[in-house]
């Protein structure tokens, strides 16, 4: 007896994958696993569009069929003008840096260091991953390939091995990207991006994380050092690079700044006459303006610095070719390498400038973190004792040695009336 094939309206076996179609000409929605055992997924032709596929989330086919018939309904009463799709990695990083408020709004350097994150996930997951299915194993893999390296981001660059800390930055960026398409509309009132697949899984943090702090001796030796390339330079252009940099490295001693920051401050932003200089927000990581009050020994210096300079407006740090614009911060990197290799100096891992940022909050502790906050720039409480004041052994020992004794009764606790002696008499 021969066995009738079933239709395509029922439920029906290709190679161990099942299969299924819901509704009529206009309205067909094709269900089916891409392997066998897997997800199911739905099909539906969008006119003006094309064909659109999406997971269902689910490996029940009673579950899988339920949803089928739920779109079959919103199809036939015209309520599904749009249908969400795949959401490419590709696409969601385009649109990202064009639309993201947040985004834009970051400091260039920010915003450069987000690029370069950005081409590594890229080159991992690929542009045409769609993101809506990530997981907590596609993050881990990540990690470990990114900790290895080896990641082939074009034909000249090949990643080298990295720490969690920037393992962690680079899937910060991914997840802040997701949020983001989250909050993205659709022109049925819906989201671009329903859920956020990243929800719930923890990031690791690095646990050992290499936060260099410089010394008062080291920043005395490198100054020297300073000193000594002026005096030995042989033409004005090589006395006038030096002086420069001796004057960063004096304000970012005294006052803690950024790098970023402290190449972009002019001549007007220090009031000499009120003893204060002004943090521009456009050049400024927090985005947030303010005017610090300087010490005399630091207003002395910058006089002197003015003086022997000439300089009497415009950038402290003019861009050789147009003076009228600040230099690139990179530009202060390889002067201060150089003058730290003539001082015979250590190089500090990881850290160049912020070296010395660390030691001024650390320098700082004994102060109210308020000010400290206030004066160096700092937004967040966590971020500044956490990453930038460290135990130092001064401190510690201080700490040992001056306690507060406590003098006086200790307090009495009252006695803790037990459930047996609470009982009646009759009933113990």
């Amino acid at each position: 007896m021969a066995t009738r094939n079933p239709r395509r309206s029922e439920w029906h076996q290709v190679a161990g994958r099942w299969s299924k179609s819901l509704g009529t000409r206009g309205t067909r929605v094709r269900l089916f696993q891409k392997r066998k055992g897997g997800e199911f997924h739905r099909a539906v032709w969008i006119p003006e569009r094309g064909r659109n596929i999406a997971c269902l989330g689910t490996r029940d086919r009673t579950e899988a069929e339920r949803l089928g018939r739920q779109l079959v309904a919103e199809l036939l009463r015209n309520e599904v003008a749009y249908v969400p799709g795949p959401v490419r990695l590709g696409e969601l990083w385009d649109r990202f840096q064009r639309e993201c408020a947040t985004f834009l709004d970051n400091a260039p350097q920010s915003t450069r260091d987000a690029r370069i994150r950005a081409r590594v996930l890229l080159a991992f997951f690929g542009p045409q991953r769609d993101v809506r299915h990530l997981t907590a194993h596609d993050t881990a893999q990540y990690a470990a390939a990114r900790k290895r390296g080896g990641i082939q981001v074009s034909e000249k660059r090949i990643t080298k091995p990295v720490r969690q800390r920037s393992v962690q930055s680079d899937l910060s960026l991914l997840r802040q990207m997701l949020r983001w398409a989250c909050t993205v509309g659709t022109p049925n009132g819906g989201r671009w991006l329903e859920r956020n697949p990243l929800d719930g899984i923890r990031l690791d943090r690095e646990r050992n994380p290499s936060r260099q702090v410089a010394t008062y001796e080291r920043f005395e030796k490198v100054r020297q050092a300073i000193r000594d390339l002026t005096s030995e330079a042989g033409t004005d252009a090589d006395r006038v690079r030096w002086l420069r940099l001796e004057l960063a490295f004096v304000i970012v001693e005294a006052t803690g700044r950024r790098r970023g920051s402290l190449v972009a401050l002019r001549w007007e932003d220090i009031d000499l006459t009120r003893s204060s200089i002004r943090w521009r927000a456009e050049h400024d990581k927090t985005r947030a303006e303010s005017v610090v009050p300087i010490p005399k020994p630091l207003l002395d210096e910058l006089r002197r610095f003015r003086s022997e300079l000439g300089a009497i407006s415009g950038p402290l740090f003019p861009e050789r070719r147009d003076p009228a614009q600040h230099m690139a911060p990179e530009m202060l990197d390889q002067w201060l390498r150089i003058a730290e290799t003539k001082a015979g100096v250590p190089k500090l891992k990881g850290t160049l400038w912020h070296a010395y940022r660390r030691k001024w909050a650390t320098e700082r502790k004994h102060h109210p973190l308020a000010d400290v906050m206030a004066a160096g720039g700092w937004k967040d409480i966590t971020t500044l004792v956490t990453s930038y004041q460290h135990a130092d052994r001064a401190t510690m020992l201080r700490v040992m040695s001056s306690p507060n004794r406590l003098i006086g009764h200790e307090t009495e606790e009252p006695p803790v009336e037990t459930a047996h002696k609470r009982l009646p008499i009759e009933q113990k």
